[in-house]
């Protein structure tokens, strides 16, 4: 983000807010799907925040980067993961991705059974996390017959839940 900032001296907002989704943010999400940061210490939530202030031309330090993030309408870091982990599940589950998922149980209304951990890392590790994720949604989204399909229903209930009219 400092390169991006010492570099680019626009005042453009679309061409700024092209500069993150082109270079910084590919880099934080980068294997993310597996990689999920669940301890507080290895978020990126800060490369977000600062590239809002970037993108607004807006330093001030009583000026709300989460205010900037909601006028931007960009999904925070963590949303973009849940979704790209639950995308991952979908494939998986229906059998587009060659992943074991045997040792996963699913019950009548198409969910998953958690599978039990002993440890918080195993915990936050991707099939239980993206599980708890999973029996969150609706069997509607679920049950969706293609990634397409399952994607824009997984986008219209996070839009909802953000507060952003999809």
């Amino acid at each position: 983000m400092r390169f991006i900032r010492r570099n680019d001296k626009t005042h453009n907002k679309q061409l700024k807010e092209a500069a993150y989704r082109t270079y910084v943010r590919p880099q934080v999400e980068y294997c993310s799907t597996i990689w999920h940061p669940w301890q507080k210490h290895l978020t990126h939530r800060i490369v977000q925040r600062s590239a809002a202030r970037y993108v607004q031309n807006d330093y001030h330090y009583t000026s709300s980067a989460s205010n900037m993030l909601r006028e931007l309408k960009w999904s925070t870091l963590e949303q973009r993961r849940n979704q790209s982990s639950l995308t991952m599940l979908h494939k998986i589950h229906n059998k587009q991705v060659n992943v074991d998922h045997s040792h996963l149980t699913t019950t009548r209304n198409n969910k998953f059974l958690i599978p039990h951990s002993k440890t918080k890392q195993h915990m936050n590790s991707f099939f239980p996390r993206a599980i708890r994720l999973w029996n969150e949604l609706t069997t509607e989204i679920n049950d969706a017959p293609t990634v397409p399909a399952f994607a824009s229903g997984l986008n219209k209930l996070l839009f909802s839940r953000a507060g952003y009219a999809s």
